[in-house]
């Protein structure tokens, strides 16, 4: 069985498009806030459908809105929406990693330049039992680490970020839409 996302909209136009709305109608949700399909792609990728898993957007349409043939037309557009997405998320993405690398490697002479500035200090410091020295020392050796910190992140732990989501957009693309009417 797919993994199986209901919306319920006034119109196909909303998976797209934003119709104004005020928050006091009834027909204001989650996804009539925005464009309905930026919610349904920022819900998939938080829970993450596995990469065998097949998506289905049910879309609850007024009985009108329905005709022959626009469940394929909506995958199509869905399909080429998220499609479209993430492709500019993909180039985020390599820019993001880019500037990632560039960052490490500064990140890492600047470490090692401000740790070795430490070490001679704390050397200085001990020979001559200057206490304001010594503190100094020690907050450059603080201050090299924490800037090596988003370095460090940047270049793993977002990398492995990406990867994850890059594979559930990849299973998100391959999204169908089946219209039902609305019964209410």
């Amino acid at each position: 069985m797919p993994y199986q996302l209901t919306v319920r909209l006034q119109s196909a136009q909303q998976l797209f498009e934003v119709v104004t709305l005020s928050p006091t109608s009834p027909h204001y949700t989650e996804f009539t806030a925005q464009p309905a399909m930026e919610t349904v792609r920022d819900l998939l990728l938080l829970r993450q459908p596995r990469k065998t898993d097949e998506v289905e957007l049910l879309l609850v349409l007024p009985a009108a809105h329905i005709h022959p043939g626009i469940d394929d037309e909506l995958t199509a557009a869905v399909r080429r929406w998220v499609r479209v997405q993430n492709r500019m998320d993909n180039e985020s993405t390599d820019a993001g990693g880019a500037i990632g690398r560039r960052l490490f490697a500064v990140g890492v002479a600047v470490f090692l330049l401000l740790q070795t500035a430490a070490i001679y200090l704390r050397n200085y410091s001990d020979a001559t039992n200057n206490d304001p020295l010594a503190a100094v020392a020690e907050g450059l050796s603080v201050t090299s680490w924490v800037m090596l910190w988003f370095p460090v992140q940047t270049f793993t732990v977002e990398v492995w970020r990406n990867s994850i989501r890059r594979r559930r957009a990849d299973v998100i693309e391959r999204m169908t839409v089946r219209t039902a009417a609305d019964p209410a």
